[in-house]
Parts: C-alpha cells; structure tokens; sequence
C-alpha cells in the first residue's frame, strides 16, 4: 500500500503538466537524438555531441517501438521519474521506518523534477537511475550473507554504473569509483581481504561488461576515437579551462545567493541531531504514525497547488535551491560519520550503518558531478534528499514529528505551483503556465501534447516555411541559440557539424570554425533569438571568465546571413523573453 500511494501521488504530479510544455530552448535533445539515431546518423561520426551514447539509444528504442511523437518520450520520462521513486524508496526501505521512507521518496522526487530547465526527458535522469540502482545493488550485497549472492550483486552494482557511464561520464565515473571504494570497505569490514577482493573483481567485471560493448558498437561504426576526444576533451574544455574553475563556478553562484545557503544551514541545524540519532542506531527504527493521514495531507497539498495553477496567483521562483545545498553539505558529513561508527561497531551490528554510509557516499558524489554541468539544480538532490529526511522523520521525537510534516507539505506546495507556473525554461526563453497551454499543434511529432498559442504559432510557421523551402530545392536550416526540436519537426538540416551550439557545450575555437561553416553554407531557414550584449556577457562571465567567446563569431556570422533574408514572423513566448525571429532566404 505505500508504494501504491507513493505512485499514485507521484504521478499526480507529473500529469498536470508533462504534455504542457515544448522545451523548446535545449529541452528536447533526447528525442532529437532518438530521431537523428533512427534515421541512421550516428553522434561523434556524423555530428557532433558531448555526452555518451546511451540516452539515443534508449530514445530511439522507445520512438521507434511506440512512435516518433514528442509526447512518447514525456510518457516514458514520466515512467522513469516513477521508476526512480520506486527504486528511491525501496532503498530507504532497507534503512529506515515504512513510513519515512515514503514520505521523503515523494518530497524528494517532486523536489527533483523542480529545476526550470528541467525537461522532464533527461539524460540527468537517466544517469541517477542507474547509479541509484548500481546503490542499492551494493547495498544489498553488503547485507547478504551467502557469497554467490554477495558477488550477484555486487556485479550487478558494476553493471549499473557502467551504464550511469554510458548515459552521463560524469555521474558514472563519480558513482563507480565511490561505489567501488566504499563497497570494498564495507565488505572489508564485514569479511576479509579475500571476500573484498572476490566482491572487487566481481564489481569490475559487471562495470566492464556494458562499456566494451558500447565501445565495440562505436567501433564498428569508426566513431570509438572520436568519442572519446568529444567526452573526455572537448566537451570538458568547453565548461571549464582549468578543473579549478568548477570550484569558482560553484563559489560564486552560492555567494550571489546567500538565501539558498542560509536556508541549508538553518535546515541542517534543526535537523543535524534527529539525523544522528536515527544513523546512529544499528537497525531501523519502525514508527507507527498513521501513514494514512500523511498521505492524505500530500494529497490535499498536491490537488491545491495544481487547482491554484489554473489562477493567477504569483508563485515563488527557486525557493527549493536550498535543498541542494542541504544535500550537498549534509551528505558528506553523514557519510563520514557513518563510516567511522560502522568500522568501530562489531561487524554484526555495523551492516545498516555502512549501507547508510554508502547511500550518503553516492548521494554526495552525484550531487557533485552534476553540478559540474552547472553548480544547481535540483537534479543533485537524488537521492540524498530522501536519505536525510528520511533520517530526519525517524530520529525526530513525536512532539517534534508534525512540524516536520508542515515543513514538508510546504516544500512540496510551493514546487509544485512554481513547476506549474513555469514548466520550463532555459536561457532568455520561458514557456508559459500550463493554463495557457491549450492549443492542439498540427505538427504529427506534437501529437497529444496542449501547447501555447504562441508557440503552436511558431511551429506552424517554421515548418509552413520548411515545405516551401524544399520547394526551391532547399533543405538546410538552422537555430541559434539551440532548438533542436525545430529539426526533426520540419526536417530541416543544419549546415554545421553541431546541431547544439550552448556555451558551455562547443569550445571557442570549434564555434568559430562552426561561424565559417555557417557563411559557406548559409541556410534556407534560420530561427533566431539574438542575444543582447548583456546577455552575451553574462555568459561569458560564467563560463570564460569575462574573456569573449566564440559565440560572438555565431552571432556576427548570423547577422551578416540574415542581413538578406526575409523576416517571415517575430515570436515571444512571454513578455520578458528574447524575441525569437524566422527568417528565410525567399520570400
């Protein structure tokens, strides 16, 4: 039963809004992905992409089994975000009461969905499943007693995190080597060096099993090398010069938002000493409240603010921030602790704390390699948000239990009417609230989503300017900044080697040799959103330390191309937005 209701309440929330929203400013490179993969255009050999190949795979398994429509890859995220909550609480389930384990499995799931970029289809995900499933693997092999067990799943672990790898190279990498250290320690400490060893080996040999077939498959193909130079070389430089400045990165958005990490702090104050007292103890702590209460106040929270999107009613922007930085200071300092009390505990009594210590181990390391991409957003509170509220409900005295569910219920009420308010955003670009969204597009791709009249619009539009640019014998277009859904909608073909042209994914050099490549070949079709100076510049003071970068060789380059065209249609998605222009080469 709560589990039933977990998902139930989950997916109450992704309904209202997960076919509301396009994501269409770099919110739908997954399903362009899939699409490009079906049509046999393979990453690294005939485009160029900074991530590893697993999430196109995967998309274009669920695009061509079920139909290349936008709305099954939103179905199909909205199943894994069920999936994650599953696999969250039946983790936490081995840890701590029933009843904490369900209850901060949906806060944190709801919470996690809450980043504005978030576009529900996501390779982030996508890589916190998996390292979510290569834990609790470890986890249970750290529990079991047999040792063909032990090394089933310690295998298993490998296997997950070799796929968390195949889908993220950051998250995977972070999650193999932490799973591996602490689960070697924890079996230690159970054993002896030779079942470490054993368990090492068997850890390696499933980590080992997906990457060389991946890496046979690109191989096949003659695209292994350039994989490699993409993931490992030039996507990392173009986040970051030197590792030093990830660090900085993180440094100066928690001091440009004092709130967040005062919130964090406050919160890990309250909560520090109802934490200990539920690790601290050698088997979980089974409560009895009555669960069923809890749940109808989530229900009630949930069906209020979704009844509020449809008015409106401001909605508070980034308030759940803090809880990444209640993650991220939290997490460590739990598994440290837990650490240190399971190896001087009797091995017998040590094995629920070592799993805790592995559960907050993980938890950190995600949150720290995703926030290598930026420094964050709520993805990085998977999963160790469940574990510290888990342990907080437990270890909180029964005076003290309610206060904690007010403070819960408002974490959840105020993400849900901001996620509703503003299912996606990126970069100058905000999609409208979800009660806006109400149009039907024409396009057989948007087929079962409700879209904002100004984007139906802009569609339309584009691919009306498409089909006649086939009619001259033109197939070539292009968008900037990156909207990649344009490219499978309407078939257009980008002229560059990139099809994504985001600061922090092509280096300098790379976008000036795409700027030539552009005035080469200028395209029948541009989509473009101008930056402002001001808007270039803040970019550039994220993420090249106010050098300039090779995207004003972009811009200028589009310029001089759109100079000569005919400006076929202006589109605003709201009133603050940066102006989106069609531009086309006939008229």
């Amino acid at each position: 039963m709560p589990v039933a209701i977990l998902l139930s309440l989950t997916l109450l929330f992704f309904l209202a809004y997960f076919n509301r929203f396009l994501g269409l400013r770099s919110g739908d490179g997954e399903f362009s992905g899939g699409v490009l993969l079906l049509a046999h255009k393979l990453p690294y050999r005939d485009y160029y992409s900074a991530g590893p190949p697993l999430n196109q795979v995967k998309s274009a398994l669920e695009l061509g089994i079920f139909g290349r429509t936008l709305f099954v890859s939103h179905v199909f995220a909205v199943i894994e975000r069920l999936l994650i909550a599953g696999v969250l609480y039946a983790w936490m389930r081995r840890i701590f009461s029933t009843h904490a384990a369900m209850l901060a499995s949906l806060v944190t799931i709801i919470v996690s969905a809450g980043d504005r970029t978030d576009p529900l289809a996501s390779y982030n995900h996508d890589a916190i499943l998996f390292a979510m499933l290569a834990g609790l693997a470890a986890s249970l092999s750290i529990e079991a007693a047999k040792k063909h067990v032990v090394l089933a799943f310690s295998a298993l672990a490998g296997t997950a995190a070799g796929l968390s790898i195949l889908t993220k190279q950051t998250v995977g990498l972070g999650v193999a080597l932490c799973i591996l250290t602490i689960g070697a320690i924890a079996i230690f400490r159970l054993g002896d060096f030779r079942r470490a060893a054993l368990w090492v080996g068997a850890y390696c040999t499933g980590l080992a099993i997906p990457l060389l077939c991946i890496a046979a498959w690109l191989q096949r193909f003659g695209a292994l090398q350039a994989c490699l130079t993409m993931l490992f070389v030039s996507g990392p430089a173009a986040k970051a010069s030197h590792p030093g400045i990830f660090l900085w990165r993180e440094g100066m958005v928690a001091a440009g938002n004092p709130v967040w990490l005062s919130l964090a702090v406050v919160a890990l104050a309250c909560s520090a000493r109802a934490i200990w007292r539920s690790i601290s103890e050698t088997r979980a702590r089974e409560t009895h409240p009555d669960w069923r209460w809890t749940a109808c106040l989530a229900l009630v929270v949930i069906g209020v603010a979704e009844a509020l999107a449809f008015t409106s009613l401001p909605a508070l922007r980034d308030f759940s921030k803090s809880s990444i930085y209640y993650v991220m200071i939290g997490s460590p300092f739990v598994a440290v602790a837990a650490l240190i009390s399971g190896w001087r505990l009797r091995p017998t009594n040590s094995v629920r704390t070592l799993q805790i210590a592995l559960f907050a181990a993980l938890s950190w390391s995600v949150a720290v390699t995703l926030s290598l991409s930026w420094p964050a957003f709520e993805a990085m509170t998977l999963p160790g948000l469940g574990l510290l509220l888990a342990a907080a409900i437990d270890g909180t005295r029964p005076w003290g239990r309610w206060f904690l569910y007010l403070v819960l219920a408002a974490m959840v009420f105020i993400q849900v009417r901001e996620k509703l308010d503003l299912p996606f955003a990126f970069d100058n670009q905000d999609e409208p609230p979800i009660r806006f969204a109400t149009e039907k597009s024409s396009q057989p791709m948007l087929h079962g989503l409700r879209l904002p009249a100004e984007e139906v619009r802009l569609l339309d539009d584009v691919s009306a300017a498409a089909k006649t640019a086939r009619a001259h014998g033109l197939n070539s277009g292009f968008t900037y900044p990156e909207m990649s859904i344009v490219y499978p909608l309407t078939g257009l073909q980008f002229p560059t080697r990139a099809g994504s042209h985001n600061i922090d994914v092509v280096t300098d050099v790379f976008a000036r040799e795409e700027a030539a490549r552009l005035q080469a070949s200028p395209p029948a079709v541009v989509l473009y959103a101008r930056p402002t100076e001001e808007q270039l510049a803040a970019e550039e003071a994220i993420w090249r330390s106010g050098h300039p970068s090779g995207q004003r060789d972009i811009v200028q380059a589009l310029d001089r191309i759109v100079a000569s065209y005919h400006l076929a249609g202006t589109y605003q998605l709201r009133p603050e937005d940066t102006p989106i222009h069609l531009y086309v080469r006939f008229q």
